[in-house]
């Protein structure tokens, strides 16, 4: 992946997060009415970060992680992106795979208190990758 298609990923996360933040304050009702959109918006931002992730641990001749998670994880451990960071965006990736796959019951709870931290996680994924990837968009 060339730093050209990273650098629009992250414009493409831009423009995720600028979706997901007319969420942000949305009441529980309101997102039962569009769960549907805000669910596709939570997944898109972590495919497109983890796009990002495993290409860069792969440019550094790592191993390719087995998952999402692993991925995210690994990316904190190698410095790609802060510890912390990581670790909340492991917990993202596994709420991905519920949605996408329904492992399990979707909890619209847990969905809809999810979209505070995914605007600030993935706002800081943005933040932090635009430094090393020469691209200043904030969403």
């Amino acid at each position: 992946m060339s730093p050209e298609i990273v650098r629009k990923k992250l414009v493409h996360m831009t423009t995720y997060l600028r979706d997901l933040l007319t969420h942000r304050n949305i009441s529980f009702e309101g997102f039962r009415e569009k769960h549907y959109e805000i669910e596709r918006l939570l997944e898109l931002l972590v495919v497109a970060a983890s796009d990002i992730v495993f290409h860069l641990i792969t440019a550094r001749d790592e191993p390719v992680p087995t998952s999402y998670r692993a991925a995210f994880l690994r990316a904190g451990e190698l410095g790609i992106i802060s510890e912390g960071l990581s670790k909340n965006l492991a917990r993202a990736a596994g709420l991905r795979n519920i949605l996408v796959h329904e492992y399990e019951e979707i909890d619209d709870t847990v969905v809809h208190r999810s979209i505070p931290s995914a605007i600030r996680d993935f706002s800081a994924f943005v933040e932090e990758l635009s430094g090393s990837q020469g691209f200043h968009g904030q969403p």
